[in-house]
């Protein structure tokens, strides 16, 4: 791993400590020499300055090439480091110098938490400053190599120990001050005078390997069945140098010739990054800036990558992560219990398919961070227990050892959050995990006898795969030493309960973590739709297709958007709802409606009105028609009727007139359920025919005209034989 680069920044006159854990561990990097063929190291900052005025200049670089050795034994002789300096500040830096110095053993679990993350003090034992340059100009840099035998540190018992390097120096117009230093977990195993000895029941090691992509990538499929995918970064990773490919590679390097360590590791694997990569492996296009689809260039990389992990998965250990790494609590909390059934379901069965001979273990699910609330677990076990891989300060109740028993059924197997959270990282180390605060932690595991150490590293690891590759290395040689045990997967999940526990902790701070409640309620509203448009679907006798198979594509997309990689990109998860979205409307739109012919004229007052619907889709489909109701006209009963797939026909919808004249009609079609189909299409209708209550109206009126005029009459009639009477003489 020699070239392997590391750097932090000073940012203060004031000599504020740069803190941080390299991310390199196992055999000592001289003896590593170059990295194995295909592996290219990572540059990844390890340290971040503390605290800094705003107006601080950064003054120097601090790259380390190499820690020799990585774990120290009684052998080891001398701990050498070399790397190069850089002046990256204002001004020109005189007398500068470097050395190593050690703080106090971490003897117990505590303080070795506390140190992973925030590094301590490192000023009991210091060496001598060795020179690095007279004076450093701006811009220029010095190699230095710092070399300090194990007598002149003092590692007197085995342990972890904080080493700090330590840069001093004098800036131009100032006085001698720290540039720059890093701080970097030792582990001991061996002095001279004191060995740590194999213990009786040596702890026991199981290593999840996760393969997941940084984001869901699919986008669609062509017509032809070749996947669209949003950008081709995916690629890069799976080549040689990519970050998915050196998960592979370091695993292919460590357990070629290491029976123990493979049965010490499972695969944790997506069933959406599979799918892709098996897409892409059959050919694919990238979406570009134009709207243009352009050829995938990753390919070759797709088939090579995925024929490598077939190899190394078979006759190992597998388990299916949720599809597309789904966020369950976050669905499940928002009621959408469906999507979190499939999310597990569905990469269950595509690791089966795509990795077959290998088959994932069943009923085992790793949620991310290791935490899941007590109704997302009851909604995605059903009649099945599952065993859960959990963070254990999230377990309540526990009494006995792991295995444990939640509940009637189900079982949870506590990750070990000291190895696991060296690998992932803290404030004091942030960006890629430090894969040498994992070792350290390891190491300090294998003093402790009978443990059961389950190592569950972050699900999208950074660390160079040359640095993946010793610390499985290292692990082998642990297992070699008698230090620890390897300890399959199966093993845990599989035997017999040792405590139990009343359930599951779901914490503010995990629903703070969640994907956001405004992704939650996209996905929602649109599965809302999905759900009312797959009632209202049906097979149809002439074609052979189910319709989930028509809908799968659109649940996988809010699977997609459901993804944890969202967490932190609320507008990356709201595109990929909005592609769900948008594939869901356009299905809607295969059912349309428009008139039979010319303009319509109705030639009574009841005549029904002509439509015409027709189905473009490969399933039969219940609608309803619907006709709007406008002045001078009012529909009847709303009418169901079944379309078969691929068919076209006219219906007849009731309406009654109740004027003559032109008429201005929307008229649409829904599922039973209400989910608006095609598109609202407006009708011109014209009747010379007078409607019922016209009819109506217009007689009343006639007829009390009748009697008006026949009351005139009368009265006419009355009063001429009045006139007559009074004129005639008595």
């Amino acid at each position: 791993m020699s070239g392997l680069r590391y750097a932090t920044r000073h940012k203060s006159p004031l000599a504020a400590l740069v803190t941080g854990f390299l991310l390199v561990l196992g055999t000592p990097l001289a003896a590593a020499g170059q990295p194995p063929p295909g592996v290219e190291p990572l540059v990844a900052p390890i340290g971040m300055a503390r605290a800094q005025p705003a107006n601080a200049p950064s003054r120097v670089q601090l790259a380390i090439d190499q820690l020799n050795p990585r774990v120290v034994r009684a052998d080891s002789g001398n701990v050498t480091v070399s790397g190069k300096l850089t002046n990256v500040g204002d001004r020109r830096l005189e007398d500068v110098e470097i050395r190593l110095q050690r703080g106090d053993v971490l003897t117990d679990e505590a303080k070795l938490r506390a140190a992973l993350t925030q590094p301590p003090a490192a000023e009991k034992v210091p060496s001598p400053f060795v020179e690095v340059a007279k004076s450093l100009d701006q811009g220029a840099s010095a190699n230095f190599t710092v070399t300090v035998p194990l007598d002149a540190l003092k590692l007197d018992q085995p342990g972890v120990y904080p080493v700090l390097i330590n840069v001093n120096g004098r800036p131009d117009f100032g006085g001698q001050e720290r540039l720059a230093g890093l701080n970097v977990l030792l582990p001991v195993l061996s002095t001279p005078s004191r060995t740590i000895q194999p213990p009786a029941s040596p702890s026991k090691i199981t290593v999840l390997w996760p393969l997941v992509d940084d984001r869901p990538r699919t986008v669609k499929s062509t017509s032809d069945g070749r996947l669209v995918l949003g950008d081709d970064d995916l690629a890069t990773s799976l080549q040689i140098g990519g970050r998915l490919y050196g998960m592979l590679n370091a695993v292919e390097g460590a357990v070629r010739q290491d029976s123990a360590l493979a049965s010490s590791i499972c695969f944790a694997v997506d069933g959406d990054l599979l799918t892709t990569v098996q897409g892409m492996a059959n050919g694919y296009e990238v979406q570009s800036s134009n709207g243009q689809n352009l050829p995938g260039k990753g390919q070759g990389f797709a088939q090579r990558w995925l024929t490598l992990l077939k190899s190394l998965t078979d006759d190992q250990c597998v388990i299916a992560l949720p599809y597309a790494d789904a966020d369950l609590s976050a669905l499940s909390r928002a009621t959408e219990v469906d999507l979190a059934k499939t999310a597990v379901s569905q990469s269950f069965t595509a690791v089966s398919d795509i990795l077959k001979p290998a088959k994932p273990l069943q009923n085992v699910v790793w949620p991310i961070d290791g935490v899941l609330d007590p109704r997302t677990l009851s909604d995605i076990t059903e009649s099945s227990p599952t065993t859960v891989l959990s963070n254990p300060d999230r377990l309540a109740g526990v009494t006995g050892s792991a295995p444990f028993t939640v509940g009637q059924s189900n079982r949870a197997v506590p990750i070990d959050q000291l190895t696991s959270s060296a690998l992932t990282g803290s404030a004091a180390a942030p960006g890629p995990v430090s894969v040498q605060n994992g070792l350290a932690a390891l190491v300090f595991r294998a003093t402790q006898s009978g443990q059961s150490v389950l190592v569950a590293p972050p699900r999208r690891w950074t660390a160079p795969a040359s640095e993946l590759l010793e610390y499985l290395r290292s692990i082998g040689r642990m297992f070699a030493e008698n230090l620890a045990d390897p300890r399959p997967l199966q093993d845990l999940t599989s035997s017999s309960a040792n405590g139990t526990a009343s359930g599951l902790n779901y914490t503010e701070q995990d629903v703070a973590a969640e994907i956001p409640a405004v992704m939650t309620a996209e996905i929602a509203q649109t599965n809302a739709v999905l759900r009312d448009l797959r009632g209202a679907m049906e097979p149809d006798r002439t074609r052979p297709i189910n319709p989930d198979d028509l809908l799968k594509p659109i649940r996988i997309g809010l699977l997609r958007a459901s993804s944890s990689a969202w967490r932190s990109n609320v507008d990356g998860g709201m595109g990929a709802a909005a592609v769900a979205r948008t594939e869901l409307d356009t299905m809607r739109m295969q059912v349309t409606v428009n008139p039979p012919g010319p303009p319509i004229s109705l030639a009574s007052s009841d005549s029904p009105i002509p439509i015409r619907v027709g189905n473009n889709l490969a399933v039969a489909v219940k609608v309803r028609l619907v006709v709007s109701q406008t002045a001078g006209l009012r529909p009847g009963a709303t009418i169901e009727r079944t379309i078969p797939a691929g068919q076209a026909f006219t219906d007849f919808v009731p309406a009654e007139l109740q004027r003559a004249g032109r008429f201005t009609v929307d008229v649409w079609v829904t599922t039973p359920g209400g989910t608006a189909l095609g598109t609202v299409y407006r009708f011109e209708l014209s009747s010379t025919s007078y409607g019922t209550i016209t009819v109506a109206v217009t007689s009343v009126a006639g007829g009390m005209l009748m009697l008006l005029a026949g009351r005139r009459v009368y009265r006419r009639i009355k009063q001429k034989n009045q006139t007559e009477q009074e004129s005639t003489p008595a």
